[in-house]
């Protein structure tokens, strides 16, 4: 049977019990193309979802327009298109949480081209006296990826008002501090979380290892060298409990070294799971072979298991969380004498100066001490080049 005609268009036809009807639309590509559908049983309610459908199309392509797009639609395509496609779980996570709490309210319903960057300048300095420095260059750089996307590839502005926006300064900053446990608390940790309890083997690994928690908890036995006594850091256990191949950067991809104490802890540990699995009466003990589980089901730990742990350290300390344990192996290495660029190829940190803005405290330290070194060498009453031996066995 042919299309039959409505208002001079043919667009609806029977075949067999169905009907469908005919409509142009746009395909993924944006180019116009007539598609059939089926419709449903009978001609009114073909019809009706013709109907429904090209009123669709048309808001659609209101919504798409380059000069009826707002912010937020040209942040639903960059997410839909990059966001999802090329990061990962918590980045999505994390990115979508500061767009909807931050970006959203304030700018996203403003039609992108009339959105400048004297517009989001001000956002920004507003948002400087609510936010943390870190949390504030996220946000920026969130700004800016997507405005540059809506630029190329989507053409759907010339210039991206992002491009030269800046954080204001912070003249009266002080370091970034973290809490570093003292002997005194690492002693009330280790009473409260003793070798009987879950927590037990990760805790110590992000002390004695340096580990962030989701690496502590994504190890498996086959990333344990027993033998020489190293560690792979190969993915990590994300906050949801799901295992990702992937670390938090590149760099945190790495093998190190760990010392005596840990070394009895994962053996004592290794001993205790295989007798748990030859006892096991509920399928397999630890089936994926974690080095971190529970004691009880050999289940995995995920991060969101460990919150009671950041919850008490709060109660107890004022202070303090598993990432603390991480600081507390960085700051005792730095002041033992290691190197900064030693513990922060260790931490998996991007670059040194990652390291050092996380612990500067150590590095004033050591200024400190350079001070008394060169005091002791250069003391106030010697005269100057006492005792200073250049090319030659006398000074002259």
């Amino acid at each position: 049977m042919e299309y039959e005609e409505m208002d001079a268009e043919p667009f609806v036809r029977r075949r067999g019990k169905n009907w469908y009807f005919r409509i142009k639309r746009p395909n993924d590509y944006g180019i116009w193309k007539w598609t059939e559908l089926k419709g449903g049983a009978t001609r009114e309610e073909c019809i009706e979802r013709y109907r429904a459908m090209k009123e669709q199309i048309g808001i659609e392509e209101k919504e798409y327009h380059p000069d009826s797009i707002t912010l937020q639609k040209a942040f639903e395509i960059w997410f839909e298109e990059y966001v999802e496609l090329n990061t990962r779980y918590t980045t999505q996570k994390s990115y979508r949480g500061m767009v909807e709490k931050h970006i959203y309210p304030t700018l996203g319903a403003l039609k992108l081209k009339k959105v400048t960057p004297r517009a989001i300048q001000h956002f920004i300095n507003v948002k400087h006296g609510e936010m943390g420095r870190t949390s504030l260059a996220k946000l920026l750089a969130i700004l800016k990826q997507a405005m540059a996307y809506a630029v190329s590839p989507c053409c759907l502005i010339d210039v991206s008002p992002a491009t030269n926006i800046r954080i204001p300064r912070d003249i009266d900053a002080k370091p970034k501090k973290t809490h570093v446990f003292s002997p005194q608390e690492l002693v009330m940790i280790e009473k409260r979380f003793p070798p009987t309890h879950h927590y037990y083997v990760p805790l110590h690994i992000c002390l004695y290892a340096g580990l962030r928690i989701g690496e502590a908890l994504g190890l498996r036995w086959e990333d344990i060298d027993l033998k020489n006594q190293e560690l792979s850091v190969r993915g990590t256990m994300m906050e949801n409990g799901v295992w990702q191949d992937v670390p938090k950067t590149k760099s945190s991809f790495r093998t190190i070294m760990y010392g005596e104490k840990l070394q009895e802890i994962l053996k004592a540990e290794r001993k205790r799971q295989a007798a748990a699995q030859l006892s096991f009466k509920y399928g397999v003990y630890n089936p994926h072979k974690y080095v971190c589980c529970r004691l009880d089901s050999g289940y995995r730990i995920s991060g969101a298991d460990m919150r009671y742990f950041n919850k008490w350290c709060k109660e107890t300390f004022g202070e303090g969380s598993t990432h603390s344990l991480r600081h507390t192996h960085a700051t005792m290495l730095l002041e033992a004498g290691e190197s900064l660029e030693a513990v922060s190829k260790h931490l998996g940190h991007t670059t040194i100066m990652t390291t050092s803005k996380y612990y500067s405290h150590v590095t004033e330290k050591g200024k400190s001490q350079l001070k008394n070194t060169m005091d002791a060498v250069f003391p106030v009453d010697s005269p100057p080049g006492a005792g200073v031996v250049i090319g030659c066995s006398h000074y002259e």
